[in-house]
C-alpha cells in the first residue's frame, strides 16, 4: 500500500497537483523492500520469509534490498518538482538527506552523509536513500534503522560473501548502526526533530491523504504491488 501511495503522489506531482511534500510512513508487518531492477532469488531467504510471514515488495525505486521491522525503522518519502533537485544524482542524494543528517546531529548522534546513498555513524550504517525521477517530478525516500533486529536482517536477506567484502568488513553485521545505540529519544521524538528540520525555513502545512489518493492507491496496490508478477518478475 505504502509504495502505490508513492506512486500515486510522485504521478500528482509529476502532472503538478502536488506541493512539495514530505511524508512518514509506518509499516503494519515486517517485510524486505527490494529495489526496481534487483532479482528476487538473489536477495531474499524465500522459505524463511514465507515461515515467518516477511511481505516482499519490489519498490518503484532502484537500490538494494532492506529489511524493515513495524516500529523499529524510520521511513519518509519526499515528493519535489524536477526544478528544486540538483540533475547530479549523487549531490541530489546529499542534499535531500542534509536535513535528516543536521536533525540527527542535533540529537547527539553521530551522523553523515556517505556516498552514493547513505546515512552513516562511525559505527557502521543508520539508512539508505533511492530516488525516482520522471518528467517533473522526483521521488527520494530513505529508511534509516531506529532498532533494528540485524540478525533477523541477516536470516532474510542473502548478503552474499562477495557484497560484505566489498565494503571491507568482517560482517553485514557490523555494516548497520542503530539510532537507538547512539541517542537516548524515542522514535517519536526522533521523527519529530526530523520535521521540525526539514520545515525551519519553509512554510509548513500538515494534512493527510485524499479518499481519492487512498482509493487510487488501494487499487494499485491490488493490482500492482500485491501480485507476483510485479515482485517476483526478474
Amino acid at each position: 500500500m505504502h509504495h502505490a501511495i508513492d506512486e500515486v503522489l510522485t504521478e500528482k506531482m509529476n502532472e503538478g497537483e502536488l506541493r512539495p511534500t514530505l511524508r512518514f510512513w509506518y509499516r503494519k508487518n515486517p517485510s524486505v523492500p527490494m529495489g526496481r531492477f534487483q532479482a528476487y532469488e538473489d536477495e531474499v531467504e524465500h522459505d524463511y520469509a514465507k515461515e515467518k510471514d516477511i511481505e516482499v515488495v519490489r519498490r518503484v525505486t532502484g537500490g538494494g534490498a532492506m529489511f524493515c521491522e513495524p516500529g523499529n525503522v524510520i521511513t519518509y518519502s519526499i515528493y519535489l518538482p524536477v526544478d528544486e533537485v540538483h540533475d547530479d544524482i549523487e549531490r541530489s542524494y546529499q542534499e535531500l538527506d542534509s536535513f535528516a543528517v543536521e536533525a540527527l546531529k542535533s540529537l547527539g548522534v553521530d551522523a553523515s552523509y556517505a556516498p552514493m546513498n547513505d546515512i552513516e555513524h562511525p559505527d557502521g550504517k543508520l539508512g539508505g536513500a533511492a530516488q525516482l525521477r520522471k518528467d517533473n517530478a522526483v521521488l527520494h525516500h530513505t529508511t534509516m534503522s531506529y532498532d533494528l533486529d540485524t540478525a533477523e536482517m541477516l536470516r532474510v536477506l542473502r548478503i552474499g560473501k562477495e557484497k560484505v567484502s566489498d565494503k571491507a568488513v568482517k560482517s553485514a553485521e557490523q555494516r548497520v548502526s542503530r539510532i537507538s545505540d547512539h541517542a537516548d529519544h524515542s522514535r517519536e521524538e526522533v521523527i519529530e526533530a526530523l520535521i521540525e528540520k526539514f520545515t525551519e525555513d519553509k512554510e509548513r502545512e500538515e494534512s493527510s491523504l485524499t479518499d481519492e489518493e487512498l482509493e487510487e492507491a488501494r487499487e494499485l496496490a491490488e493490482k500492482k504491488f500485491s501480485t507476483d508478477e510485479w515482485n517476483r518478475k526478474l
